[in-house]
């Protein structure tokens, strides 16, 4: 990966010196609901003439410029700490990728913790993947961000196990993938962690998961039968608190590329059309799926 720009830099601390603070010091999930979607309107640029449209679920589409109307789909599935975040938070990274790879893109909504606390997230991802089937659009590749990865790899063990149409390819970005342990601790053990306090994970995991057994595989999709799943390309943070998860998914996958990339946030990727190192991912993803659809 080549060096950091001073835009890299500079998107580098806002996040260390403000979206580590809000996370350490806003408790109200609504509240943080309404900042990440405020930030995403005023900060993340989509590329130009993408064509948008919500159709009768609540799912975003996108269509960049050149991609055929009835083209091959990629599922995306946002991140958020299983508590933010929606398909509008996470369009711009949606549509750019869409664009680097020559697909349409779709965004489903899911049910966000504490009102809507595990399973609620995976049933309604397993759902709208199965709409996608019956309406004759099976996705050709699924990718997620941090939490929505962690959706990702519960919704291709679902369709792996239960004879469902598998994509062609994966894309996995900052995943989550073990929910076991302690999660705090893990996170202020991790030095170079420049997005997540130890109180994020905590919270979320409260919010997320009262009363379930994490070290369920339904779950903590590491701790269970990666086998049989489709090319995965991985990409973290070499120094955020996930990168193990990542590293560790890495080793459980059959097909996996693993790029760790030093000095970056957790899914930096949001900022692309503003941040080179962005832009730069954001290729190879692009590129990889090429590769695995053509």
């Amino acid at each position: 990966m080549s060096a950091l720009t001073r835009r890299d830099r500079l998107h580098i601390a806002l996040t260390r010196h403000v979206a580590r603070p809000i996370l350490a010091h806003v408790s109200s999930q609504p509240v943080l609901r309404r900042i990440f979607e405020a930030c995403a309107r005023l900060g993340l640029r989509p590329p130009p003439d993408v064509d948008r449209h919500v159709d009768a679920q609540g799912a975003l589409w996108l269509r960049p410029a050149g991609v055929p109307r009835e083209g091959p789909v990629l599922l995306y599935l946002h991140g958020g700490g299983f508590t933010l975040g929606s398909p509008r938070t996470h369009a711009a990274l949606a549509a750019h990728i869409a664009r680097a790879a020559g697909l349409r893109a779709v965004l489903p909504r899911y049910g966000l913790a504490p009102e809507h606390p595990f399973p609620a997230a995976r049933d309604d991802v397993v759902a709208a993947h199965a709409r996608l089937v019956a309406d004759g659009t099976p996705p050709a590749a699924i990718a997620g961000d941090s939490a929505g990865a962690c959706l990702a790899l519960q919704l291709l063990q679902h369709l792996r196990d239960t004879g469902a149409p598998l994509p062609r390819a994966a894309v996995l970005i900052g995943p989550v993938a073990d929910l076991s342990g302690d999660i705090a601790s893990r996170f202020a053990a991790a030095g170079d962690e420049i997005l997540f306090p130890p109180q994020w994970p905590a919270r979320i995991l409260e919010a997320y998961l009262p009363g379930v057994d994490r070290t369920d595989p339904a779950v903590s999709p590491l701790l269970g039968d990666l086998g049989g799943l489709p090319p995965t390309l991985i990409q973290a943070g070499a120094g955020e608190a996930l990168a193990g998860d990542a590293k560790r998914l890495a080793e459980a996958l059959d097909e996996a590329t693993l790029e760790l990339w030093e000095g970056l946030p957790h899914v930096w990727h949001l900022h692309a059309g503003r941040m080179p190192a962005a832009d730069r991912a954001v290729a190879r993803i692009g590129t990889f799926l090429r590769d695995q659809l053509a």
